[in-house]
């Protein structure tokens, strides 16, 4: 710790994290905690933050709306795309690295941090790479069951690395790790759910289902439902409210058509009102879903991702179905007729149901920004 930060008694935080949601929201989350908790917790009087993020990813947009400074790097992962457009992305990428390693090295320097929080993706690599070799305590947060590249890469110079899942531990032999859950952004508590489903013009009194996938949606999913919703509400007594993606909100309507027992939605801004309104969750199994829904207390069919990196989509589903929070279906089952039993087995059991909303909501951590901002200050303040 330099003099000149003693003096003006302010903690600087580097965080580096980004490409998807799933880095960046965690990030978020622990910055906004350190602003809250940082008078009680420390000896410092105020907290600045500097964010790298790569230049193409939803950090350039939501880094800075949130009211952070943010550099930008220039790299890109490795494509493994046998395509022209692939083989010139990998050619320059030597050229991205040089240029990304000296705008972190300049900026890390410049800023002089106290501590840098690296929460995964590849935009994260460089800057905790130069924080190491530059002498400055690294952190890292792990959302998934796999840990991702960048946690496995550096894992045994962390000071610490902070899990979402017990199952990442194996993955990391000898490093410092604590179970804190996956950090969350401000969420309200449940909305009454007449007043939701009045909201999405269904009943209050039937069963939903909420098909969710992702903010641009699920090619795989929609397909399935298109061809397949008509058969499920003609078994079942339910309804379906469905977040198609924007992409193909009006494709899904044209094959969909009118049925009182769907409502077709393309993006949902309020997800607290649809939490409240769904009984069941079909979706992916990226991070951030899985503590959005554990944060609400949702049992769910997990439809992984089946190209995510390292297949860390399979594994977080896994880890959810192991505490019966969950089942899961891989896509390449979807064809096979594996949805509407497990749907069936579940929507006719309402003591099943409610077991796994029981052990979803027994995954949720709603402290775990504040355990790593805690964790983080005891270590800045043992290196002051």
């Amino acid at each position: 710790m330099s003099t000149d930060s003693l003096h003006n008694n302010t903690l600087r935080v580097a965080i580096a994290g980004g490409g998807t949601g799933g880095h960046i929201i965690p990030a978020l989350a622990i910055a906004e905690e350190l602003q809250r908790t940082l008078i009680d917790q420390s000896v410092f009087a105020k907290v600045s933050f500097l964010f790298f993020g790569s230049d193409y990813g939803m950090e350039t947009k939501m880094i800075p709306e949130a009211g952070f400074e943010l550099v930008t790097l220039p790299i890109r992962g490795l494509s493994r795309s046998i395509s022209l457009s692939g083989f010139k992305r990998n050619l320059m990428l030597p050229g991205r690295l040089a240029v990304s390693i000296n705008r972190a090295n300049k900026s890390l320097r410049s800023f002089n941090p106290h501590i840098l929080v690296g929460t995964g993706g590849y935009a994260s690599a460089i800057p905790v790479r130069q924080a190491l070799r530059n002498q400055i305590p690294v952190v890292l947060q792990e959302q998934n069951s796999y840990p991702g590249m960048v946690t496995r890469l550096f894992a045994s110079k962390a000071k610490q690395i902070f899990l979402t899942y017990e199952d990442a531990k194996q993955y990391l032999k000898g490093a410092n790790t604590l179970l804190t859950g996956n950090p969350i952004r401000e969420f309200s508590t449940r909305v009454n759910k007449q007043q939701v489903a009045d909201f999405f013009g269904l009943s209050p009194e039937l069963p939903t289902l909420f098909i969710l996938g992702g903010s641009q949606g699920a090619r795989a999913l929609n397909e399935h439902f298109i061809h397949k919703s008509a058969l499920y509400l003609d078994k079942l007594d339910m309804q379906i409210l469905w977040q198609t993606g924007r992409t193909d909100y009006e494709y899904c309507q044209r094959h969909v058509g009118t049925n009182s027992r769907i409502t077709l939605v393309p993006f949902i801004n309020d997800m607290e009102k649809a939490y409240s309104l769904a009984d069941l969750m079909v979706c992916r199994a990226g991070a951030m879903t899985l503590t959005e829904i554990n944060h609400f207390g949702l049992p769910a069919i997990l439809i992984p991702l089946p190209s995510a990196a390292a297949n860390h989509q399979e594994f977080n589903a896994r880890s959810q179905e192991q505490v019966g929070a969950a089942r899961v279906v891989l896509e390449s089952e979807l064809n096979e007729g594996a949805f509407l039993p497990i749907l069936t087995e579940i929507f006719t059991d309402r003591d099943r149901l409610i077991q796994m909303s029981q052990a979803s909501k027994a995954l949720r951590k709603p402290d775990a920004a504040k355990e790593i901002c805690n964790s983080i200050l005891r270590i800045v303040n043992s290196c002051v």
